[in-house]
Parts: structure tokens; C-alpha cells; sequence
């Protein structure tokens, strides 16, 4: 079943609409999350623009096939694109590490907790009786497996031209010893400059952006892909060359920056393929 992911993952975030009702438990992230994919943001002078990212675990069903999963994409974006509470992305991943616990995961990003409410009301409300019915044995999403966190964009990367699937690394971390968000926040500010610095230097931004995950929910208890932790940071790159020129750059040019970063929190990580589902307003 796995081999056909690749084909059919376009629709995947679609489904866990069928699975949910509009109250969802708060519980963990998708394995590495994100994230992401999340819409960047910027932000301000007086505090960060955050987005709410809605992670959900689906598995494959019986009738899962190139053709059932594309009537339930056409079906579900026709729903969607008259909604009056619409998700500002979509976007799917499949795990490149072996996990009995999903086969995929799917993430909503929305602009608030509010929209997000209203959404999955208007969709119980409207379409997911029949469209349960209609698509369960396509693609099934658990309800107790929804992972709400805060997410905050990184520096905006550059323009995304390839065709999926794009690489997408999530580490979840704990904070070391007498370590704090303050020093997070400090570590990812230098580590802002550097990226800055290499754009300039190569006279365009590349692929490569990040979003950070505060978790809504307690990590110690919620069952996920990854043990206990403080939060998570999404990775992206439009490639696997990208990702793989990226980890050479910043080898090569960090200049200890990765000491300091490794002080401040101990990381796991995690690789999934990523596909784009509803693509942010331009």
C-alpha cells in the first residue's frame, strides 16, 4: 500500500475532514511535524505573527486507489472552495523512516483558533456525513490523533519552482540544562543572520525555510512519533538536492554557530517526502 503514496498523496489532506467532528482532541504533532508547511509569516515590531497548525494521522484503506483518491480531492476542493472558514493551507507528508502508527499525515494551517472552530463546525454541519460515507474506505484519519501547536515562520525562502515532493525535517527538542525560550529565541535570531548572509552572498534566497512549533498540548502524555518535549522546528527545502546543498553550506560557513545551537536543546529528527494540498494565497 505504501507504493502508491507517491501517486495518490495529492488528496490526503482532504480525508481527515470525513474522520472529524468540529470539537477535535488537542493532543500531538505528526511525527516530524510540522509543519510544517505553513504559510511564512512575518513579523512585527511589537510581536510575531503565529498561524495555528492542525496536524492529523491517516491511514490507507481497502479502497484506496489512484482513481477513488482523485474523485475525493475534486470532491472535497469543490466542498472547501465555498467554505466561508477556509484553512490558509494544506499540506500531506509521508514518513521516510519506518512507523506503524500512520501511514500519512495531514496539516491544516489556519489563521486562529476561531477560524479553525467555525471551519470544522461548518464542515460537520454541512458535508461530513456523506462524505464519511462516501470516502471512508479511501482514507481513514484518527480523531484522537490531532496535533494543534503555535507555529512561528522563520525567513522567507525563495521562490519554489519543482515538482513535489518537496523534503521536510522535523526535530523535536528538549531544552538543556539552564537553558529557556530566551535562549532559543536568541540562537534562532543569529541563526536568522546567517541564512540572510548566505542568500546575500549567493544573490538569492534559496528553497529553505523553517517554522517553529510551540505545542498546544502535553507532549509527555500524547502518544506521538516522538517521546517528551519542549517544541519542534520545522524544516523545508523544494528538493532533496536543496536540502543536501544546505547541510554542506552551513558545515562549511556556521562558524560554531551549531555548538551554540546544540547547547541550547537536544534534538531527534525526523524526514518525510511533502506534498502541498491547498497552496497559500498569493
Amino acid at each position: 500500500m505504501k507504493k502508491l503514496t507517491g501517486i495518490i498523496f495529492c488528496l490526503l489532506i482532504m480525508t481527515g475532514c470525513a474522520e472529524k467532528e468540529a470539537e477535535v482532541a488537542e493532543v500531538e504533532p505528526v511525527a516530524d511535524t510540522e509543519v510544517v508547511e505553513v504559510e511564512p509569516v512575518a513579523d512585527t515590531e511589537t510581536a510575531e505573527e503565529t498561524v495555528l497548525l492542525e496536524y492529523i494521522w491517516c491511514d490507507f484503506g481497502a479502497g484506496t486507489t489512484e482513481e477513488a483518491m482523485a474523485a475525493l480531492t475534486a470532491e472535497f476542493n469543490e466542498i472547501t472552495s465555498t467554505s466561508a472558514h477556509k484553512v490558509s493551507s494544506a499540506w500531506g507528508y509521508i514518513p521516510s523512516f519506518e512507523i506503524d502508527l500512520y501511514d500519512a499525515i495531514w496539516l491544516n494551517v489556519w489563521a486562529d483558533q476561531e477560524t479553525r472552530d467555525l471551519g470544522w463546525q461548518e464542515w460537520g454541519k454541512n458535508s461530513a456525513e456523506a462524505f464519511q460515507a462516501k470516502y471512508d474506505s479511501v482514507l481513514k484519519c484518527d480523531e484522537t490523533k490531532v496535533f494543534h501547536f503555535t507555529g512561528t515562520a522563520g525567513p522567507q525562502p525563495g521562490e519554489w519552482t519543482a515538482e513535489p515532493p518537496f523534503q521536510a525535517e522535523y526535530q523535536f527538542c528538549n531544552y538543556n540544562e539552564g537553558m529557556d525560550s530566551n535562549n532559543l529565541k536568541a540562537v534562532l535570531s543569529k541563526f536568522d543572520a546567517w541564512v540572510d548572509a548566505a542568500a546575500e552572498q549567493a544573490g538569492e534566497r534559496g528553497s529553505y525555510w523553517y517554522v517553529h512549533h510551540d505545542p498546544l498540548f502535553d507532549t509527555a502524555t500524547a502518544g506521538g512519533t516522538a517521546e517528551s518535549y519542549d517544541y519542534a522546528i520545522g524544516n523545508y527545502w523544494q528538493s532533496m538536492e536543496d536540502k543536501e546543498a544546505g547541510y554542506a553550506g552551513w558545515t562549511a560557513t556556521n562558524n560554531g554557530l551549531q555548538d551554540e545551537i546544540e547547547a541550547v536543546s537536544t534534538c531527534q529528527s525526523f524526514a518525510m517526502d511533502g506534498y502541498p494540498i491547498v497552496m497559500p494565497a498569493s
